[in-house]
């Protein structure tokens, strides 16, 4: 009776590293490999619908880049998770499912990418290098994620077959998740450097709450440098199939997280009414900054909402209580006259 085969070292390290990408892997790994999968999964889901529930609930105006983008990649974040799962337990066919997961892969990560560079007018007013910004995530979109999603599909069509269409696959992927950690870090990294220039002057007026600002986009450069790296690491451990069940999860937090500093950005800087020491309130002659291109002056209701319009009309700094006096002279019982004050008295 000949001995059993044993395979070779190089043969388990392929097997372990082809893992999920070519088709179902509810056979080839251990229960609670499986349970884990399906906790990063739901947790997830779970943050992709309170980031609904509370775009709905912020956008008054549901319009513009800044709306649209963040829509779109709060939607890829479910369609990834349901699809991998559906995949990887060997529920749907993984040829047409792999269409669906590239998809809500391009979703979620080039739209969390336009919705950064949506707001980047806040704190950056050159357009030249407002477009530049805007080559790189199209290129980024182009180059990395159009070439990875079409072998995917291929592999995926094919089956568990080991071919060069693999092999090409395993490398693009490991370079397509290190370029998209450096896009992203460049993005988060850009606010944080413009806002320093950029809001300096209203440390005059908002000093705590521009102090806070500035430290909340440092907080989520630093999340989003910690959490891509995170992600490379298991990618390079060659963990497939935990890499694309972890990135949902990945980009949920981060998303949650620049939709938060990103709204607080727009009410610092959109919202022209201040409170000085005094209790005098005045308005700034600063453009209301918005996102919506019909209108190129249009007044805006609700500025802190983050959303939608063009340019509004700058407003002339008033005083509050302010009562205007006559400009002509004023004609006593004497006979003789009075001159109006050059300026305007308040209480």
């Amino acid at each position: 009776m000949p001995p059993p085969a044993v395979a070779m070292p190089s043969e388990t390290k392929l097997i372990t590293r082809d893992i999920g990408e070519t088709g179902a892997i509810v056979h080839q790994i251990p229960l609670k490999t499986a349970m884990i999968i399906a906790g990063l999964f739901a947790v997830a889901i779970y943050n992709s619908l309170e980031i609904y529930i509370s775009i709905f609930r912020t956008f008054r105006r549901r319009r513009g880049l800044y709306f649209w983008s963040m829509v779109a990649a709060n939607t890829g974040i479910p369609i990834l998770s349901v699809f991998n799962l559906l995949r990887y337990f060997n529920i749907a066919h993984p040829g047409p499912t792999s269409i669906i997961v590239d998809i809500g892969w391009w979703l979620m990560v080039t739209g969390q990418a336009c919705m950064l560079y949506s707001r980047l007018h806040l704190v950056i007013g050159n357009p030249r290098k407002l477009r530049w910004v805007l080559f790189m995530v199209v290129g980024m979109f182009l180059f990395f994620q159009v070439p990875t999603a079409t072998l995917y599909a291929v592999i995926s069509f094919k089956g568990r077959t080991k071919t060069r269409v693999t092999g090409a696959f395993d490398v693009i992927e490991m370079v397509q998740l290190v370029a998209f950690a450096i896009e992203e870090s460049i993005l988060s990294g850009l606010y944080v450097y413009a806002s320093r220039r950029t809001l300096k002057p209203m440390m005059i007026i908002r000093g705590p709450k521009v102090r806070a600002l500035l430290n909340e986009l440092v907080g989520l450069f630093v999340l989003v440098v910690v959490l891509d790296i995170s992600l490379i690491v298991v990618q390079f451990a060659n963990l497939f199939y935990i890499q694309t069940t972890y990135k949902p999860l990945v980009y949920s937090i981060k998303l949650k997280v620049e939709a938060y500093v990103l709204n607080n950005l727009v009410t610092l800087v959109v919202n022209t009414a201040c409170t000085c020491q005094h209790g005098t309130k005045f308005q700034s002659n600063r453009p209301v900054l918005t996102t919506t291109r019909e209108g190129s002056w249009r007044s805006r209701r609700n500025p802190s909402t983050g959303v939608a319009g063009g340019l509004a009309r700058p407003s002339i700094p008033t005083i509050t209580g302010a009562i205007p006096l006559p400009t002509t002279p004023t004609p006593t019982d004497d006979g003789s006259t009075v001159q109006p004050p050059v300026k305007a008295m308040s209480f």
